[in-house]
């Protein structure tokens, strides 16, 4: 019969907030005193919470761009402040394209 094993949230955030490199979270783990035969099983749930931590940055990120390629937008047709204009077609609007696909690549990598 297989045992169901779930990793302890606490020791995955405890791990992942020392920030080891990729080889060495076995090592910190079995300085807690994870058994061996339970390392796999935490090492998927430290790379779960850290791929949930990064999607997040990157919805973040995106949402950011996106607001921020609107404002440029309404600012741009409206001609709000004519003295800015170069700067708010171009410069914003190319920094929030540049937050958005960062924010892709947060997501997708």
């Amino acid at each position: 019969m297989q045992e169901n094993f779930m990793p302890d949230e606490n020791i995955c955030r405890q791990v992942l907030s020392l920030k080891p490199a990729p080889g060495a979270v076995e090592q910190e783990l079995l300085k807690m005193g994870i058994t061996p035969g339970h390392i796999a099983g935490y090492q998927e749930a430290i790379k779960r919470i850290r791929n949930e931590k990064r999607r997040s940055t990157g919805f973040v990120c995106m949402a950011a761009g996106a607001f921020m390629g609107f404002l440029s937008c309404v600012l741009t047709i409206t001609h709000a402040l004519p003295h800015m204009f170069d700067f708010i077609f171009y410069g914003l609007t190319t920094i929030a394209v540049c937050i958005v696909v960062l924010g892709l690549y947060y997501v997708f990598e």
